[in-house]
């Protein structure tokens, strides 16, 4: 399933000399360039530009360990360099082939004790990633680092203020105003050129990090989660592991907004074997199914306790063709195993909800599991982690490694954000870690269009995003249905929760049709136009077939599509759905277009529209 090896290795390779201080890094075609660089108090720092226009400016690099200092006082003692082809499936994402060519380093660094540090430095025409990689065969805890990513005077930026679950609302925040500690991945625009910085590679070895900046710094530093051991305190926790340790590679994508939006920097940087890492742990990947799935909380929370209505759902997912239903918090152990039955003779298959702690041990995961799979079960939710601390890193592993013993698809809410283990671990079809459609309950709590339209260039980069969208119902959404609609194509996951109810769904007979047809597992994506926080149009093709999603925020405008993504050769018929009048139904059209064309669309306030291209005979 997973492919990499070195085009030039490891024979291209130098001890230090001449500007020995000096490393430059570019991509293969020249428009990524980074350079690392030791001051001359031997601290190491790094140097990001895209296209002539400096993106990350000079910023720091480091590593602390209990026992040694990797900040300064540091030498360059070796150097290699080598290019990397990477190519690997996937059964979901922004395409399911992908390949990447990278220039690669490895910088071998001594301190004045002779104890070694090495950092890579992987480039490629979407970016820039480099981490730490301490050798040896011995117990270390890492006390911090100090990398961090400087952004240029005049930078715009879209961020997350952190919380636990990594679900705040995203907002758009120049770089010298923001104060505290925000979450993975945070976007900014420097000139014409964009920057998305985020992790890659976090598992138990290690914890997931957040930023943390102050008011007029510009500077982002990588920070470590809070530690857990001591009440109302403001140190971070420490890593305990063990060498050869490689950590979690720093990333920062870099490029236009259809190289940041279009990127698998995130997966592409994973498991490289010339490091010793496993590939794909997954041996047969055939009963891994994405999928779309029925879900019945969202519109009535008390109603995954009731079996009947579950039947219902299961009922109506069957008659869309929809693979899956979700039996969220309440269900019942009497009569799961009788509704899996009830499903599969319908072809639809059953994801169950758990909460963490009844899977934190191998004890309970052995019974639970084992007893769930014995019932049919195609997989689980798995909620309320809450976490970033290495401890909660470890659960992460072991319930990946259970979940696919027992081949069960795994879904994982109160969650980190994607960090790219979906290419070790590719039954993990979605994750939360996004301000989604739950936040319309209780009311009056909304989810605000900006937010919306600001996912697709921040938080659905990194990977699949379990948004739970097409929320007609919602009692204080302010989005048009046309935009509710075209979510379901903006959003990209794995298994993508249709969370209305099957009234709210019967009543938008277009809406159904659309539902019908448009799939979760796609070969290509392509960013089509918009800007974070006013219009975002994505289209994903599947076979011969795109499925194109507008979503706007905003006063009403007029969408002009560029159908430059169609194949030169073919001429396809479009179906339109877009908002009639009022903004609260749907109306059809159709039209006939080609690669040369451009096609207009008057949107209202908060509108959308989507739209499938059918390649003609």
């Amino acid at each position: 399933m997973i492919a990499e090896r070195e085009l030039y290795g490891r024979d291209s390779t130098e001890d230090a000399a001449g500007d020995a201080d000096l490393m430059r890094v570019e991509s293969l075609d020249g428009s990524v360039v980074t350079e690392f660089r030791l001051t001359d108090e031997g601290r190491p720092s790094l140097v990001v530009c895209s296209v002539g226009t400096t993106v990350v400016e000079r910023s720091p690099l480091g590593l602390r360990t209990f026992e040694e200092s990797f900040v300064d006082s540091l030498s360059i003692k070796h150097q290699e360099r080598r290019t990397v082809e990477t190519k690997y499936e996937t059964p979901t994402g922004k395409r399911r082939m992908h390949r990447s060519l990278a220039n690669e380093a490895t910088l071998t660094l001594v301190n004045t004790d002779d104890a070694v540090v090495r950092v890579d430095l992987r480039v490629s025409t979407d970016g820039v990633a480099y981490r730490y990689r301490l050798p040896g065969r011995s117990s270390v805890l890492v006390t911090g680092e100090e990398s961090a990513f400087r952004l240029p005077e005049g930078a715009r930026g879209w961020l997350m203020p952190f919380e636990k679950k990594h679900e705040d609302v995203w907002r758009s925040t120049a770089p010298t105003e923001a104060d505290g500690q925000y979450s993975f991945p945070s976007l900014f625009e420097v000139d014409d050129r964009w920057v998305l910085l985020t992790e890659a590679g976090v598992d138990g070895r290690y914890v997931a990090s957040r930023f943390e900046t102050k008011t007029e710094e510009s500077l982002f530093r990588v920070r470590f989660p809070d530690s857990e051991n001591h009440r109302m305190t403001t140190e971070t926790q420490d890593v305990s592991t063990t060498r050869p340790l490689a950590t979690p590679w720093r990333v920062a994508i870099v490029g236009n907004l259809a190289t940041v939006v279009e990127s698998d920097l995130v997966t592409d940087v994973i498991d490289a074997p010339s490091y010793g890492n496993d590939p794909c742990r997954i041996a047969d990947t055939s009963w891994i199914e994405p999928g779309r799935v029925a879900w019945s909380w969202w519109s009535d929370g008390g109603s995954p306790g009731d079996r009947e209505t579950q039947r219902e759902y299961v009922d109506y997912a069957s008659e869309r063709g929809w693979e899956y239903v979700l039996v969220d918090e309440g269900w019942e152990r009497e009569w799961l195993s009788g509704l899996v039955e009830y499903a599969n003779e319908r072809d639809v298959d059953v994801l169950v909800w758990s909460r963490w702690s009844d899977l934190d041990t191998p004890a309970k995961r052995d019974v639970r599991l084992s007893r769930w799979k014995s019932w049919g079960v195609a997989g689980v939710k798995v909620d309320f982690m809450n976490s970033d601390t290495q401890e909660m890193m470890r659960f992460y592993d072991d319930l990946a490694a259970a979940t696919a013993d027992h081949e069960l698809l795994l879904n994982v809410h109160g969650s980190i954000t994607p960090k790219g283990l979906r290419r070790r671990w590719p039954h993990l079809l979605t994750y939360e870690g996004v301000f989604g459609a739950e936040n319309y309950h209780p009311v009056p709590k909304t989810v605000p269009p900006e937010h919306n339209v600001i996912l697709p260039f921040t938080r659905n980069v990194l990977g699949p995003m379990d948004y739970t969208p097409v929320t007609f119902s919602a009692e204080t959404r302010t989005t048009t249905v046309g935009h509710e609609l075209a979510l379901s194509t903006v959003f990209e996951t794995g298994l993508q929760h249709f969370a209305d109810s099957v009234e709210s769904y019967a009543a938008r007979p277009l809406a159904e049709e659309f539902l019908e047809a448009v799939p979760v597992a796609w070969d290509e994506t392509r960013f089509v136009g918009g800007y974070p926080g006013t219009e975002a149009t994505v289209a994903r093709r599947r076979g011969d077939s795109w499925f194109l999603g507008n979503i706007t925020a905003g006063e009403p405008s007029t969408v002009d599509v560029v159908c430059d993504f169609l194949d030169e050769n073919g001429t396809y018929r479009v179906e339109v759905f877009r908002d009639d009048d009022t903004g609260e139904s749907l109306a059809y059209d159709e039209r006939e277009l080609s690669h040369e064309d451009v096609f207009s669309i008057d949107v209202p306030e908060n509108g959308g529209f989507a739209a499938i291209f059918r390649l003609q005979g």
